[in-house]
């Protein structure tokens, strides 16, 4: 229930001024009716607090102190624009590319026209997506691909979502729609990215990306979250949905570097179906208030999900990662293993839960979390979580928390090394055991230079 402060009451006081544009805006009615429910049940939730248990130990009251506008116009410089396609644009992949909340065409790539056959656009980049995949601005893909998207959205009960779930429905303008059909190997990458460039007021922005994958196709979709200027105060409640048809394969990461005064709330729900395979990476080095809900359910025999995080954060920066397995079906796999990193008086939440139904017999589940902590006001709180109802199974949880073995340290400065670079290559040793798991040059490139500035930090 809405907790009774006065910043709480602050950011619910805006929400109709915020929806106000939203339903004058042509939709279809079952949209406008989700888009009512989202905003219904986000009223009746409010913003949660640290008296909610899944939010005791994440404090979201300097969220609530701001008022936000939906979205901004670009203010990128040419400049700018520039700096954004040389370093996060790969030239042979699918670029989608939002400034402030809103697609900017120009640095995008999937609606372009294709050149002749074996070459370029003017700017070097391919032409694409390849055959057999298609991508469409939600609101279009919501008047031709609705029956598909009613069929994604009817596994999840309006009625449960949680908070900035809800808001997101509630509010959300720009959106994606991914679909692989059948059959298809995808071998170019597609990347969605969000780039925050709000000088002034705070913005608020909620996108929302859905992906379809459809039988025996393979895919990989990096999204990117960036904030070019380390002062901008803005919030970013991010939704992805993702469906797995039958022996589908997704190679999913998330990396996000916001500005180190934004806050970012993200939801990724995942539903997968027999022989599907979701490979999932989450990457947090940005947001003075991150908090990231990873919710998979394993809903096909034969179904595997692997989810591997790092999270690398420094000042008082606070982060949060909750994930969710729900073992519906038999014989299925899931393995999660989560890294963090932190420095000064940063703050790091696990909380990773395994659901095993009775039915999900033969189930193979591992969770592990580890956690560097190199700053002497440091804090983690790491909840691993089983609820098994099956008799014949195999699952397995470990969370650990520490510092460097001085022994190792010592080691190295024995043969002339610094001790801040010692301690900067045991992290980097620290943090490669996952980013090594990124199968795509491109994305661990991304990975890499996106976390690259917390670690920087270890060598003063």
């Amino acid at each position: 229930m809405i907790a009774n402060t006065g910043k709480n009451s602050m950011f619910m006081d805006q929400l109709a001024a915020l929806t106000g544009p939203l339903k004058k805006a042509k939709s279809p009615d079952w949209l406008a009716r989700l888009r009512e429910e989202g905003l219904v049940r986000f009223r009746t939730l409010g913003i949660p607090t640290v008296k909610d248990e899944e939010w005791k130990y994440t404090n979201l009251s300097a969220l609530a102190g701001h008022r936000y506008a939906l979205s901004a116009k670009s203010t990128l410089s040419p400049a700018q624009r520039k700096d954004v396609l040389a370093r996060y644009c790969g030239k042979a992949d699918v670029n989608i590319v939002f400034v402030n909340g809103a697609l900017d065409k120009e640095l995008s790539n999937f609606g372009r026209i294709p050149p002749p056959r074996g070459q370029r656009l003017p700017d070097g980049r391919e032409s694409l997506p390849a055959a057999g995949v298609e991508i469409s601005m939600l609101r279009d893909a919501l008047l031709k691909d609705a029956v598909a998207l009613k069929e994604i959205w009817a596994h999840y009960d309006p009625q449960k979502d949680p908070a900035f779930v809800a808001l997101n429905k509630a509010l959300t303008q720009e959106g994606i729609y991914i679909h692989v059909k059948d059959k298809i190997i995808a071998n170019q990458l597609i990347h969605i990215l969000h780039v925050t460039q709000a000088d002034g007021e705070a913005i608020a922005m909620f996108p929302h990306t859905v992906i379809r994958l459809g039988k025996s196709s393979e895919a990989g979709v990096l999204e990117t979250h960036v904030g070019l200027n380390d002062e901008n105060i803005y919030l970013a409640d991010p939704l992805t949905d993702v469906l797995l048809e039958e022996n589908a394969t997704l190679h999913y990461s998330k990396a996000q570097k916001e500005s180190l005064n934004a806050y970012h709330v993200g939801s990724t729900r995942v539903w997968q179906t027999r022989d599907s395979t979701f490979n999932g990476f989450s990457l947090v080095a940005g947001a003075s208030i991150t908090r990231n809900n990873l919710d998979i359910v394993v809903n096909g025999e034969g179904a595997a999900a692997f989810l591997n995080g790092l999270y690398s954060v420094y000042k008082d920066q606070h982060v949060d990662n909750h994930t969710s397995v729900d073992h519906r079906a038999p014989n299925a796999t899931s393995n999660q293993l989560y890294k963090g990193v932190l420095n000064d008086a940063a703050r790091a939440v696990f909380n990773g839960k395994i659901f095993v139904r009775s039915i999900a017999q033969q189930t193979n589940s591992y969770q592990l979390n580890k956690n560097l902590l190199l700053g002497k006001e440091c804090r983690v709180d790491t909840k691993p979580q089983l609820e098994i109802f099956a008799d014949d199974v195999k699952c397995t949880h470990g969370a650990t928390i520490g510092q460097f073995n001085e022994d190792e340290i010592f080691y190295l400065q024995a043969r002339g090394v610094p001790r801040k670079i010692a301690t900067r290559l045991l992290t980097q040793g620290f943090v490669d055991d996952v980013l090594n798991r990124l199968t795509r040059d491109f994305v661990r490139e991304q990975v890499a230079q996106l976390v690259a500035p917390s670690l920087a930090v270890l060598e003063g």
